[in-house]
């Protein structure tokens, strides 16, 4: 099934019983203010939505507000093709309003009382109402290529060598700790238009999953831009000309791109990425600073900067004290406490104008797509201080959703172990954990590069 509006963001999955068919579209109440995204999800809509005769061929609708029309694609389907079409006023993903994904609290949408009539028929009819907003709603035929089995596994066959026994290596968790599913993750994804994929750099696990959910929002229907933390914003012109061509050779981005010049694990790793975009035809994007740039921030902090660079990257933006702190302490266990401590308010500074590039990124980008997806480290992507708070201020109505990629340990086999819990829920919509690529301890690589730069 594919439900979109006008941007181009569509929602998932088919759904099977029997042998009859049915259809489930969510249209999420934002729609009756902003013209957003429906949903469509298999495993959760049979937690939301109520039980339907399966006999009769009834659609259940709620019919629009003044301000939307429906205008209704049926895609090879004869007119009674449909057994049930069922269409909502709650969003699946966000059952409480609180901005979270909450797939554990989904509340009974409000439905109107069924009408036994032609699906098709039915929505045809609320199509006729007139209004300044439209909403396109297409549901594919039975053979349709968007179904639950084209989503990613999130099992994949783990490159990374550590703790592949740990229970958790594969499982998909909400900010509270809660077991969710690759579906859910993938319906909330493409509902959203803002999908932000947090890894650790050198993990190639992480790199493979953000190229087969990049795949699957393709096969969903949705065609986001990619922004790469990796790329800085000199690199443009090449990524543009890459997106243009026609032979779209993945292999030659690493020498334009001088990825290895510029201190990024091997490009091999990441290249899965790269080919997922490029099969699809999606456009890539350059997201971080240029290299002077940071350096001149962190030597001169935002005098570095024009008045319209510190808008761009909304450094003017305030700070919560708590949010400062938690930052600031965040670099100095990144550093592993060897930093100067002069030098913490700087490359704190240097963190937020990076952030700042790559909501600016990922805007201008969605501006075109209609959406955007960003790959980059997971201290960006965090809900409280990184990237999606940004966003959220540069563009408060839509959505967005933050993901984590988290490497497991050794005798921790509990959500609860690496901080999900409902008491103190993640700065993440999801995790997804994963086998752990390097047990060596960061730190004593870090002690030996600093002790080099002192002799």
């Amino acid at each position: 099934m594919r439900i979109g509006s006008h941007d181009s963001r569509s929602g998932p999955c088919n759904r099977f019983w029997g042998n009859r068919l049915k259809r489930r579209i969510w249209i999420p109440s934002s729609i009756m203010l902003l013209a957003g995204l429906g949903y469509a999800v298999g495993k959760t809509a049979d937690l939301v939505m109520p039980q339907m005769d399966a006999g009769a061929d009834v659609t259940e609708f709620v019919a629009p507000k003044s301000d939307l029309s429906l205008d209704v694609s049926l895609v090879g389907h004869t007119d009674n093709a449909f057994s049930e079409i069922a269409v909502a006023t709650v969003e699946p993903f966000d059952a409480d309003g609180d901005g979270t994904p909450d797939a554990h609290e989904l509340a009974v949408p409000a439905v109107s009382k069924p009408v036994a009539t032609s699906a098709s028929a039915k929505l045809a009819e609320l199509a006729q109402a007139g209004s300044s907003r439209t909403l396109s709603l297409k549901v594919a035929a039975a053979g349709s290529t968007a179904s639950t089995a084209d989503l990613p596994t999130m099992a994949t066959a783990w490159q990374s060598e550590h703790f592949r026994d740990n229970p958790l290596v594969g499982e998909v968790f909400d900010a509270r700790g809660a077991r969710s599913s690759r579906d859910t993750l993938m319906g909330a994804a493409s509902g959203a238009r803002y999908l932000l994929l947090g890894e650790i750099h050198d993990n190639p696990d992480h790199h493979q999953l953000q190229a087969d959910i990049i795949g699957g929002l393709a096969k969903l229907g949705t065609e986001p831009a990619v922004v790469f933390e990796m790329i800085p914003e000199s690199f443009a012109d090449v990524l543009e000309e890459f997106t243009e061509a026609g032979d779209r050779d993945v292999a030659s981005l690493s020498e334009q791109l001088q990825w290895s010049e510029r201190g990024w694990p091997a490009f091999s790793i990441y290249q899965p990425v790269f080919e997922a975009a490029a099969a699809e035809g999606l456009t890539l994007r350059a997201g971080d600073l240029d290299r002077q740039t940071i350096r001149a921030i962190g030597e001169n902090g935002l005098d570095a900067l024009s008045e319209a660079e510190i808008e761009r990257l909304s450094l003017r933006l305030e700070v919560p004290a708590e949010q400062a702190d938690a930052l600031a302490e965040t670099i100095r266990t990144a550093h592993c406490g060897l930093m100067p401590e002069g030098a913490i308010g700087a490359m704190a500074t240097v963190q937020r104008a990076r952030d700042g590039a790559l909501a600016d990124a990922l805007v201008d980008a969605a501006r075109e797509s209609g959406s955007a997806v960003l790959i980059a480290g997971s201290g960006h992507v965090r809900k409280d201080r990184g990237v999606p708070n940004i966003l959220a201020e540069r563009d408060p109505d839509a959505a967005t959703v933050a993901v984590q990629m988290v490497e497991v340990s050794d005798g921790e086999a509990e959500a609860a172990d690496y901080g999900l819990t409902s008491d103190a829920p993640a700065p993440y919509d999801y995790t997804i954990f994963t086998p752990r690529n390097d047990i060596a301890d960061p730190c004593d690589g870090l002690r030996a590069q600093m002790g080099q730069a002192d002799q």
